[in-house]
């Protein structure tokens, strides 16, 4: 099987049909065919229905699907690692929630650059779930998260509590903030779990955000009030942007470090986690 087969059928699961495949394939219709009856074949398996409209995955097509994204997934992780830029002796894999780029994540990939050259390094922004999974398949180093997961093959570490304050772009005190024209930002269940206890009147905002940077041009725009982490809070109410929300309480989120426990005495990786909690209590 060659891997051209798994590209193809992942672009007909999506475009359906293999007139229009063909074409961001950059191949024949006939070729987008072969392909997809030679990938049959060896599964032993029908994956596509043809019709006259289009083609729709058959039940075992529909189970592939989830094998065929992790092999693709494996191969290119297999063409990066062993693709190594020239002169350069390894690679170092790390993910980080979105929010923490310019916190933290930034200042470290500079640090990782200086202390190891001959080091390759590849970054990731992305969401715990996702980058717990990448973890415990090998396809990363080291990962920056909101919410933990507790898996036999993994260390946790608490690295420290990402503070959260309210701003408003207009001033106003905590009393004064409607519902109707709050935006509740979501980063993480703990983080809403957390917002519910202090804030039950607001934790049923019409508009809600997975990440707080997202709320910024809304309330430019709208006016309003939202959570922002209190370093980008701080540049904000520094420009005169927006204003601190009087007597809202802070929100602390805690941030965790995490990686596979049979890498911990590896020393690039220990090297690389020292130097992220010094950077973290900076």
């Amino acid at each position: 099987m060659k891997i051209e087969f798994l590209d193809t059928f992942a672009d007909l699961v999506e475009t359906r049909n293999f007139n229009r495949t063909a074409e961001r394939l950059c191949v024949t219709q006939s070729t987008v065919s072969m392909r997809i009856r030679s990938l049959e074949e060896a599964i032993g398996a029908q994956l596509f229905i043809r019709g006259r409209a289009g083609a729709e995955l058959t039940a075992e097509g529909r189970r592939f699907e989830s094998y065929a994204a992790n092999l693709r997934l494996c191969w290119n992780q297999a063409r990066q690692d062993i693709g190594m830029p020239r002169d350069y002796q390894g690679r170092l894999r790390i993910a980080t929630q979105v929010s923490l780029w310019q916190r933290l994540i930034s200042k470290w990939v500079f640090w990782l650059r200086q202390e190891f050259p001959k080091t390759a390094i590849h970054v990731e922004a992305d969401y715990s779930k996702t980058m717990i999974d990448e973890l415990s398949f090998g396809n990363l180093d080291i990962a920056v998260i909101y919410t933990p997961q507790y898996r036999p093959e993994l260390e946790i570490q608490h690295l420290f509590n990402e503070r959260f304050v309210m701003v408003a772009a207009q001033p106003q005190a905590l009393a004064e903030v409607r519902v109707e024209d709050y935006v509740l930002v979501a980063i993480c269940p703990h983080f809403v779990a957390r917002h519910g206890e202090l804030l039950p009147q607001l934790q049923l905002a019409p508009v809600s955000m997975g990440l707080g940077v997202m709320s910024v041009e809304y309330l430019r725009g709208r006016g309003g009030a939202a959570y922002l982490p209190a370093d980008l809070a701080q540049q904000y109410i520094d420009s005169g942007d927006f204003f601190p929300v009087a007597d809202a309480p802070q929100i602390e989120q805690p941030v965790f470090v995490s990686f596979l426990s049979k890498n911990r005495h590896r020393p690039q990786i220990s090297k690389a986690l020292k130097a992220l909690r010094l950077i973290a209590l900076d």
